[in-house]
């Protein structure tokens, strides 16, 4: 991805502001070429992720890891963020729902859920 905004900041070139030439921001390459940012495209992408992996079976090393409970002490502070926390956000806000392991273990349910969550253009839907 790097590599490639360098080169559309190539093609887009730089602008003058204020007398002095500068590089594009990233926003404004975004509005240029009318693209989802990155933050964006992570957000859409992880629900279906997460689905596929509801839907791998019991002894799988990454159903094994999103369904445990590690039990360890720590000293006592904020807990950390869970990967299955910032799912459930992403797929709460997206999509509107909140027991989405049931409907991610079927598939075309799932994929209809997503399709659903964001418009033609690839953003998300509000």
């Amino acid at each position: 991805m790097h590599i490639w905004k360098g080169n559309i900041r190539t093609i887009y070139g730089p602008i003058q502001y204020k007398g002095r030439w500068r590089s594009r921001w990233n926003s404004e390459i975004y509005n240029l070429y009318k693209d989802l940012n990155i933050v964006d495209n992570i957000k859409i992408r992880r629900p279906g992720w997460a689905g596929h992996i509801i839907r791998k079976e019991d002894n799988r090393i990454p159903k094994k890891v999103l369904n445990g409970k590690f039990h360890y002490t720590s000293p006592v502070v904020k807990p950390r963020t869970r990967w299955e926390d910032v799912i459930q956000r992403d797929i709460s806000h997206i999509l509107g729902i909140w027991e989405w392991r049931r409907q991610a273990a079927d598939r075309e349910e799932w994929r209809h859920l997503l399709r659903g969550g964001r418009d033609p253009e690839g953003a998300v839907a509000p």
